[in-house]
């Protein structure tokens, strides 16, 4: 019998391509008819936002700190006004820390004004 490790944290899909918005839910949970990807790879997912236009500013910094030590796979930019954000999904797990991410980007930026959360929201 065919056996395989889960490898994307829980019973998702790595991504609803159908579906208006997908949100990395709760360990485990399970959602009925859609398609899972269970070859992976697990992924972390982390939103980063700052004051104004200062995500897309520092846009090529954030992916240069990032790719440091991963790699980003999937990521979509928001305009809101205010606050600009960046979703993404990047491999190896672990890789980063929200502590980490955000204090290498608070440096790293030319405005210490970012915040960074362990989740992330693809609306398109």
């Amino acid at each position: 019998m065919a056996y395989f490790t889960k490898v994307h944290g829980d019973f998702k899909q790595l991504m609803n391509y159908d579906a208006p918005s997908y949100t990395v839910g709760s360990l485990n949970a399970i959602t009925a008819n859609v398609t899972v990807q269970p070859q992976g790879p697990k992924l972390d997912f982390f939103t980063i936002t700052g004051n104004g236009t200062q995500v897309l500013d520092n846009i090529s910094t954030v992916f240069q700190t990032v790719q440091q030590l991963a790699t980003i796979h999937i990521y979509e930019f928001s305009d809101a006004g205010d606050d600009d954000s960046l979703a993404i999904a990047i491999y190896p797990t672990g890789a980063w820390t929200t502590v980490t991410l955000d204090n290498e980007l608070s440096n790293a930026w030319t405005s210490a004004n970012v915040s960074v959360s362990s989740s992330a929201t693809f609306t398109n």
